[in-house]
């Protein structure tokens, strides 16, 4: 569902659901690509997994899964992450423990199954690794808000709720560098009252917390990924 931005009405995208794109995409010269629909259904589950009470990034996300289906999707195999070409993922640990931190991506040159990648930072310290370029990044499940997504060296878990899976062509592109940050909830962005509990805060959900949302899709005036992002 996520990718490369398109400027589709709901109607158009509605058309191109029925004509079967998530089930198999024909790709330039007429074939079917296997790997655009693969792609596209995990996008979809891993998208279904944002807002919501229990869902990642919480009422902050409410409205995402209800508007961006009609802009954007993986709908072709230039949508795809090229399998020649790489990314940086920059995690920082701004807590006072050591942490082993789990990031989780789907490279669907890869296969259909999202690949883990154990990541140890320091405390106040942050490391970048390189990845293969891939369609979603996030930390522990992809698709399992309230997961394990960081281990501290006193045996905390902190868990991945505000860890926004980032989506390729959205929230970042091959090349380039997404960042998740383990840091304390100052603003309580998962609405539970604790300011000094630890979070990990992921570029995709800095990005629709800000007006106007990923790429400037037009928002409404009420709270959540619809509205004004906390006055930001």
């Amino acid at each position: 569902m996520l990718g490369r931005i398109r400027n589709l009405s709901l109607t158009t995208a509605a058309m191109l659901l029925i004509a079967g794109c998530m089930n198999g995409v024909v790709a330039p010269g007429g074939g079917e690509s296997t790997g655009v629909a693969g792609v596209a259904a995990k996008a979809l589950n891993v998208a279904a997994q944002v807002g919501g009470a229990d869902g990642f990034g919480g009422s902050l996300m409410d409205g995402y899964i209800d508007h961006m289906p009609g802009q954007m999707g993986f709908l072709g195999a230039d949508d795809l992450a090229p399998e020649a070409t790489n990314m940086m993922v920059l995690v920082r640990n701004e807590s006072v423990e050591d942490g082993t931190f789990r990031l989780s991506y789907f490279a669907s040159h890869m296969g259909l199954e999202e690949q883990m990648l154990v990541v140890a930072v320091g405390a106040g310290e942050e490391v970048t690794v390189e990845i293969p370029c891939s369609e979603i990044v996030g930390m522990g499940p992809l698709d399992g808000p309230g997961e394990p997504g960081c281990h501290l060296e006193d045996g905390e878990a902190v868990d991945n709720t505000m860890v926004v899976p980032g989506f390729l062509g959205q929230d970042f592109m091959c090349d380039g560098t997404y960042e998740c940050v383990l840091t304390r909830d100052v603003d309580d962005l998962d609405g539970d009252g604790n300011t000094e509990e630890l979070i990990i805060v992921s570029d995709a959900m800095e990005f629709h917390m800000m007006n106007g949302g990923p790429t400037g899709h037009g928002h409404g005036t009420g709270s959540g990924m619809m509205g004004s992002h906390m006055g930001m």
